[in-house]
């Protein structure tokens, strides 16, 4: 190949597949989700504007500031220039996440050297539907490929120590990225030339910059000295607040997020750790793999709340070795392809059903922006819905009173706890006449259909304005997911 071809071949893929992801992007009309909005946009526009809201979390200093405090340095900017508008401040930070993760497929490409990796990655429905989102578990997922790209896979390189430093600031991001980062570490200092006492400064070292760095960052955001793995530590695992979320029987990631990560895909896995028992593997980075993925399957699947992008740090590691199977080894060419043509399809499915679905909270709250836009100064907004069923200041950018049901988990351990969603929707007239006795009434108020009938002698001082439809699978307190 002529001199500098290649390069500028692989300058043009990373800018065909971020073109590709900002597509997708577009694609995403489910914007809603607890953890991208609650734990990173509403506390990036709190920290950049000064107006927004902190969930229990951020009150008990559980989450660091790093990927909140990211977005907000993007606030900044667009307010400095003068683009802070409504929509510059819901997509920029998305357009962010997808040039990340963009950067982290072509280094996906780059570490295993598998065009049909990174092609399963691309085509992957879960994967996309998550990749332009700005969860926590997106940022670690590709900081994770970033680092395994990096990590010292060859004997040349096996002084390298520079992916400790993405795995230390994941660690700060998501504490429990450290389950699947012990495999690593272990090898790498099993692998190692260094003497026991060089391997310590490294780690020492980068250890303490990273620390210093996330805990400077935290501190400042907090007002005051935080340790935020040390705070997650104490309130997740000694009080046992897990327990106060929907929790998911043991087996759950293999039943479910599995086939949700791989769709027909997961059949190939049997196939591949076959080979690892057998001993067949030709490529250490398969057999790592396959550890990474059991010891960190094992760990949360002992936990009791399971959310599927809780492995999504997984699903990267899971296409590379599905990429390695070979269908022709157990069925013939035309076979081989109609399973390949059934895998895409079942993928699409999977993008476009979670791309689509709950897509009303985003609906509502572009209604209510408009609306609040053009509305008296004095405007206020009740949201009597499940917790977190919508975004709020990051997608209104307004700074106006908006109140939402608490419902924060039982940090003090007591007796038959309930939170205020809790009782509320236990008795919901009840509520509604306690709170507002003496208090005005609120100028706009967001509820699921099914509720209205419940609260009938409330929403008779109303009239609906918007009706939006939200999803096809509707959870507790929600049933047709209508937003009036």
């Amino acid at each position: 190949m002529v001199p500098g071809i290649h390069e500028m071949l692989e300058k043009n893929l990373l800018w065909l597949i971020i073109i590709v992801k900002i597509i997708v992007l577009c694609f995403v009309t489910n914007d809603c989700d607890p953890d991208g909005n609650w734990q990173n946009l509403e506390v990036a526009h709190l920290q950049a504007f000064e107006y927004g809201y902190r969930t229990w979390e951020w009150r008990s200093m559980t989450h660091s500031y790093i990927y909140p405090f990211i977005i907000s340095i993007i606030y900044k900017i667009l307010a400095i220039v003068g683009l802070d508008y409504p929509l510059m401040i819901i997509y920029s930070p998305r357009i962010f996440q997808a040039v990340l993760s963009a950067f982290a497929e072509y280094r996906l490409l780059k570490w295993t050297n598998s065009p049909e990796a990174a092609s399963l990655l691309v085509l992957n429905g879960f994967w996309q539907f998550c990749s332009t989102k700005t969860l926590d578990h997106t940022l670690e997922a590709s900081l994770m490929i970033i680092a395994l790209s990096i990590y010292p896979w060859e004997d040349k390189d096996k002084h390298g120590s520079k992916f400790i430093w993405l795995m230390g600031f994941m660690f700060f991001i998501k504490p429990t990225s450290a389950i699947m980062c012990v495999p690593l570490y272990i090898r790498h200092m099993y692998n190692s030339d260094k003497t026991i006492k060089q391997l310590i400064k490294d780690y020492f070292f980068i250890g303490m910059c990273v620390s210093g760095i996330a805990i400077a960052i935290d501190s400042y955001c907090y007002g005051q000295l935080v340790v935020t793995p040390w705070e997650f530590l104490k309130t997740n695992i000694f009080t046992g607040i897990g327990n106060h979320y929907e929790t998911k029987y043991i087996l759950w990631y293999i039943h479910i997020t599995i086939p949700y990560f791989l769709g027909f895909g997961m059949f190939t896995l049997p196939f591949v750790f076959m080979k690892l028992f057998f001993n067949e593997m030709d490529d250490e980075r398969q057999e790592t793999s396959i550890i990474i993925f059991c010891w960190t399957i094992l760990w949360n699947s002992l936990l009791p709340h399971k959310e599927h992008h809780f492995l999504l740090s997984l699903l990267p590691l899971l296409v590379f070795l599905s990429a390695k199977f070979e269908w022709s080894e157990v069925t013939n060419k035309l076979i081989s392809s109609i399973l390949i043509l059934i895998t895409i399809i079942i993928n699409i499915g999977i993008f476009y059903s979670f791309a689509n679905d709950r897509s009303g909270a985003t609906e509502i709250m572009s209604y209510l922006r408009e609306e609040i836009a053009s509305s008296p100064s004095n405007v206020d907004v009740m949201f009597l819905t499940p917790c977190y069923s919508t975004p709020l200041y990051s997608h209104v950018h307004k700074d106006i009173p908006m109140e939402l049901l608490n419902c924060d988990p039982n940090l003090k351990n007591q007796d038959n706890y309930l939170n205020e969603a809790d009782i509320f929707f236990n008795d919901p007239m009840t509520w509604l006449e306690k709170r507002y006795t003496n208090s005005t009434l609120p100028f706009f108020v967001v509820i699921y259909d099914n509720l209205a009938p419940r609260i009938k002698g409330f929403v008779d001082n109303y009239h609906l304005v918007v009706s939006v439809f939200d999803s096809f699978y509707p959870s507790t307190n929600r049933v047709n997911d209508n937003n009036n």
